[in-house]
């Protein structure tokens, strides 16, 4: 006789929270975080700390709110919002850590700045590792990871109309040109 698995306490409960995390936050992930994280990686290469520091504050504030999709986190996400909580439904330990994570691109030295990217990859990998995907997110930014990101899309989005959820791509994607 087999023996039943531990309930992972972070897991959704629900079915249409599941969908919510899984394919709503996969889109946060594959269109927000990662042009984030180039944006960061692009001022520190340019000698520009204060703003590796302010998109690393996007950045990680973005993947938090990715993580806060498993329990209560809102599934719009409007950038510039104000109303917009991208705390909503993150422990507070995970709060308190990336924000000291981003903070913290401000104090390293020049020669410290890879190991802070790092730390900042390690947590977006963490995030997508959340999401329970079997293989890595494709990258959107490329010519294949683009069509395999709109594959992922459309995949989810018949599951999300029938759970009545918010659609992944905004309505101007999704129609044809005539």
């Amino acid at each position: 006789m087999s023996r039943a698995q531990p309930i992972d306490d972070a897991a959704p409960t629900d079915l249409r929270r599941l969908l919510a995390f899984r394919a709503h936050g996969a889109a946060r992930l594959l269109l927000g975080c990662r042009a984030r994280l180039e944006d960061v990686e692009g001022a520190v290469a340019a000698g520009q700390r204060e703003t590796a520091v302010l998109m690393a504050y996007e950045l990680v504030q973005l993947s938090l709110s990715v993580r806060g999709l498993r329990t209560e986190g809102e599934l719009t996400y409007g950038r510039d919002e104000v109303a917009f909580d991208p705390f909503a439904g993150v422990p507070a330990d995970e709060i308190r850590d990336g924000l000291r994570l981003a903070a913290e691109g401000g104090d390293v030295a020049d020669e410290d700045a890879e190991a802070w990217l790092e730390r900042l990859r390690a947590h977006i990998a963490d995030t997508e590792a959340q999401l329970g995907y079997a293989e890595p997110l494709p990258d959107v930014r490329s010519g294949s990871g683009m069509m395999k990101g709109f594959k992922l899309a459309r995949t989810w989005e018949p599951l999300l109309r029938r759970a009545s959820l918010p659609d992944l791509l905004p309505d101007a994607w999704k129609r044809r040109a005539d």
